[in-house]
């Protein structure tokens, strides 16, 4: 299979050198690297220029959507493997997608994992990011129901069949384009596929980050299934995105403890109901915390509680939010309608 490596960049001058060096290491290498620049407006397509690689370079910011859609349509390859541009992918990444493509034909969707170690370690937000990336995604080894595109291969036919990805979307795309892939095709992870991310470091940036895709997911996903079903160009849908009940339980007992908790205004003793939802957390999220606790000890434990149970309390309005305002614009239309990829009008 020849591969063509598409990667997506925007303002990433920090990782930009060191994802394409990890990219050219490869062995065997990629067919084609093809690097989609979207208005940058750091020192990244100097960078890119330091390469043999294709630079596409788009005169106004687009999104990653627009970025990746763009880096496939140039591509030549059998397979399209997308690398963000602040990932370092570990030696034998490529030919470990190639084997597990080759390995299940039935597989339409091969996406690897974040090492346990960030490329750039700055600090605790990124610590409690790095880990819990690496945990979910490792437990996810095998089949699952979930697209992301970080680190991923699709082969070329079943991209295009899907139709790529939606340009409208910012946040959330990957997981978007998923619902649109028939069901006759598995979705894998592979733990061989391994990448060193430069992730966010800073509390408001990981949160806020949160928050928007967590919108867009509860309109492009959540909202869209509640519609007519998704079907791929073979009339198989796939159900989009199985339900993960512990991030639910999660979610749902972070919002009940400062519901509860904010009784205690009158009186203290109410405070206590939130006992009973901090539990509830607690044990949802029992095999995270126990993994933090392994890897970084009881201090980072205490840490990476307190951020967790921010994160579900952040998600749980932010999908609180976007499923009433796609709600909202649904009714306002007059009728519910499924969201098509501009590329498949």
């Amino acid at each position: 299979m020849r591969i063509s490596v598409v990667v997506p960049n925007f303002n990433k001058e920090r990782t930009l050198h060191e994802c394409l060096s990890a990219v050219y290491a490869q062995r065997p290498p990629p067919a084609e690297v093809i690097v989609v620049d979207d208005a940058s407006t750091d020192r990244s397509r100097r960078i890119a220029a330091g390469f043999p690689c294709t630079v596409v370079a788009f005169p106004v910011n687009r999104g990653v959507s627009a970025a990746r859609n763009a880096g496939a349509a140039r591509a030549t390859g059998d397979v399209l493997f997308f690398v963000d541009s602040d990932i370092a992918l570990a030696p034998g990444a490529l030919a470990a997608a190639v084997r597990t493509l080759e390995a299940h034909p039935d597989c339409g969707v091969v996406q690897g994992i974040y090492d346990l170690r960030p490329l750039h370690d700055d600090g605790p937000v990124e610590a409690y990011k790095t880990l819990f990336e690496h945990f979910w995604r490792r437990r996810a080894t095998g089949v699952t129901a979930t697209t992301m595109f970080a680190l991923t291969a699709v082969p070329r036919a079943v991209f295009e069949l899907v139709g790529g990805f939606d340009e409208r979307l910012r946040d959330a795309e990957d997981v978007e384009f998923g619902t649109r892939l028939p069901s006759r095709y598995e979705i894998r992870v592979s733990d061989e596929i391994v990448g060193r991310h430069d992730d966010v470091d800073r509390l408001w940036l990981y949160l806020s980050e949160l928050f928007r895709r967590a919108v867009t997911y509860a309109d492009a996903v959540v909202v869209a299934r509640w519609e007519r079903p998704v079907a791929g160009a073979d009339g198989a849908g796939r159900t989009p995105h199985r339900v993960d009940l512990a991030a639910v339980v999660g979610m749902a007992a972070s919002a009940l403890a400062v519901g509860t908790a904010s009784l205690a205004l009158v009186t203290p003793r109410l405070a206590l109901l939130a006992l009973g939802p901090l539990a509830a957390f607690v044990v949802a999220d029992r095999e995270l915390l126990a993994f933090a606790l392994r890897h970084r000890g009881p201090r980072f434990l205490l840490y990476a509680a307190g951020l967790r149970w921010l994160t579900h309390l952040t998600e749980f309005v932010g999908m609180g939010l976007g499923v009433c305002g796609a709600l909202l614009r649904r009714v306002r239309a007059g009728r519910f309608r499924r969201v098509t990829p501009v590329s498949q009008r």
